[in-house]
């Protein structure tokens, strides 16, 4: 499902707690100055997480990028993992001048989950068999050494056979 700056917004508040405390809602007055933030602290972000999205596109000779945003309703083009990491991304930028240790504790969550990111952690891979190319081969009993032949006369406990 495709993600908006309106719906990374109303996380980032519902996560530091500023909702309406009667109805939840999100886009209050209260709110207003954090939304006219949101594109500036979005767009100065999502370019770092963007490589690592399932939606990125890499061309040869190419930086991989995305436009910026303009609109509160465009689609951010990254993949929902990305999402997560940017939401703290700006709940750490939103409220760095208003709450420091609270900015600082979203500032380190989204550390981690983009060294996660970077590290590749969480990424499906394949299993591919492998060739051995350094076997060193054996000496049989008459003493006669046998290089890469891939049969070893020896049982499971390192004896002959």
């Amino acid at each position: 499902m495709a993600q908006t700056p309106m719906d990374v917004f109303e996380r980032v508040i519902h996560l530091s707690d500023n909702g309406d405390e009667n109805n939840g809602k999100y886009d209050i007055q209260d709110n207003r100055e954090y939304k006219y933030r949101l594109l500036a602290i979005i767009n100065t972000i999502i370019n770092e997480l963007y490589p690592y999205s399932d939606t990125c596109i890499h061309k040869a000779g190419k930086r991989a990028t995305t436009e910026p945003l303009t609109e509160l309703t465009q689609e951010i083009d990254l993949d929902n993992y990305c999402i997560e990491v940017l939401v703290y991304g700006v709940a750490a930028r939103m409220f760095a001048d208003e709450n420091g240790s609270l900015a600082s504790l979203y500032q380190q969550e989204y550390e981690r989950r983009l060294r996660k990111l970077e590290s590749g952690a969480g990424m499906a891979a394949e299993a591919e068999s492998i060739e051995d190319v350094y076997s060193g081969g054996y000496y049989d009993e008459n003493g006669e050494y046998h290089y890469n032949t891939g049969h070893y006369p020896h049982n499971q406990f390192g004896f002959w056979a």
